[in-house]
């Protein structure tokens, strides 16, 4: 593509951009943060959501059919789709207290399909909490990862996506710096908050690479543990933990049995306005984008098998006082390994984002964000992208 072409699509898309950010200030702050409602026989129903919506234009080398970039403009979802979140909290008996959370999300369609947005139900959890901590029981998000994926950057706005043609949610950092803590069938336990350490434990449902199949046998739950410890100081607080995971896979036809297993570590620190936030994570038999039993790039993900993998990030941040400033770094990569289902070869993938989100009103957030991304299995490309986010 043209240098000049290129600055054209960019300037094009932004003043579209530009058009979408000032119509969505007149948007009414008079709804309510969070819908709550009590009973007078002590029982609570509350509904709460989100809706993102992203204008993302973007630019892939070699992505067309002749070979050349493609240059493509997407109106689409974000890592977090749109949302609607239904909880019913029960009147506490005996010191325990019993609620359950039901969750539906929307993904915004891709290009060339109508009336498609595929729709999902994320989380339909049961909490039994009290002094002895909290049980979850159902479908939820995962345990291993689940502190690194909350960077500032993807959490809510975008990150990686597949192509031009990205459809439904994406990638946020998961492949260039974190494993997806996957939303999950799972029994979780976490304790007490003990003096700044909490520590969470779970069966989780395993997963079978290359979907369902007699030929592959999980006769256990994965196991998946994290430590955190938080300390609290005048003007900010420092988050550290500490995780893993463990799945033996079975596959009958070749008379192998292998593990999912992994590690990982991060910390994330805020004083004042500053925020910086770090993970790492080593994996065996999850490839690099960091999806566990599916590799995006190694077919049904058996080939994943043995794999190396790691992940990292840095992330740093600036908070002006509803006006945040940011920037990150990340990695996701896996090395080259032969198993009875081929050989994976070498992969790293590798995304650098600046991004800047602006609380409009307590309701309206508004998105912008930058991206340059590199893969040895995917395009390269460079994205442009601005948003906006109704909370409540």
């Amino acid at each position: 593509m043209k240098p000049i072409q290129t600055i054209s699509h960019y300037a094009t898309a932004a003043l579209f951009g530009v058009a979408l950010l000032f119509g969505t200030l007149a948007v009414s702050d008079a709804q309510a943060q969070s819908i709550s409602m009590d009973t007078d026989d002590g029982w609570n129903f509350g509904v709460a959501g989100a809706i993102p919506v992203f204008l993302n234009a973007s630019g892939h080398e070699g992505a067309r059919s002749d070979g050349e970039n493609q240059f493509a403009t997407r109106i689409q979802s974000g890592f977090n789709p749109g949302n609607i979140t239904f909880s019913v909290n029960a009147p506490e008996q005996n010191g325990v207290n019993v609620s359950a959370t039901f969750q539906i999300n929307h993904h915004l369609q891709g290009a060339s399909v109508q009336n498609d947005g595929l729709f999902e139900g994320r989380i339909a959890d049961i909490a039994v909490s009290g002094d002895f901590g909290t049980f979850n029981i159902g479908k939820g998000f995962g345990i291993f990862g689940g502190s690194a994926i909350a960077d500032q950057g993807s959490a809510m706005g975008i990150g990686r996506f597949g192509g031009p043609d990205a459809a439904d949610a994406t990638l946020g950092r998961i492949g260039t710096g974190y494993t997806y803590a996957n939303f999950n069938p799972r029994i979780t336990y976490t304790t007490p908050n003990l003096n700044g350490l909490t520590l969470k434990l779970g069966l989780i449902n395993p997963e079978k690479p290359g979907g369902a199949s007699n030929d592959i046998e999980t006769t256990t739950p994965r196991v998946e543990a994290q430590a955190n410890y938080l300390a609290e100081f005048d003007g900010g607080s420092l988050d550290l933990w500490v995780g893993g995971l463990y799945q033996n896979v079975d596959v009958i036809s070749e008379d192998f049995s292998y593990s999912i297993n992994g590690w990982d570590v991060g910390a994330s620190l805020s004083a004042g306005g500053f925020g910086l936030r770090g993970a790492f994570s080593q994996t065996q038999s999850i490839g690099s984008d960091g999806l566990i039993g599916l590799g995006l790039d190694s077919g049904s993900g058996l080939q994943q098998a043995e794999a190396d993998g790691t992940q990292w990030y840095g992330e740093a941040t600036y908070d002006f006082g509803g006006f945040v400033l940011g920037g990150s770094y990340g990695e996701g990569a896996h090395d080259e390994t032969t198993n009875p289902f081929g050989t994976l070869t070498e992969n790293t993938n590798q995304l650098l984002m600046g991004f800047a989100r602006y609380i409009a009103t307590d309701q309206l957030t508004l998105m912008a964000e930058f991206q340059d991304f590199q893969s040895d299995a995917q395009a390269d490309y460079n994205a442009f992208i601005l948003g906006a986010q109704i909370t409540f």
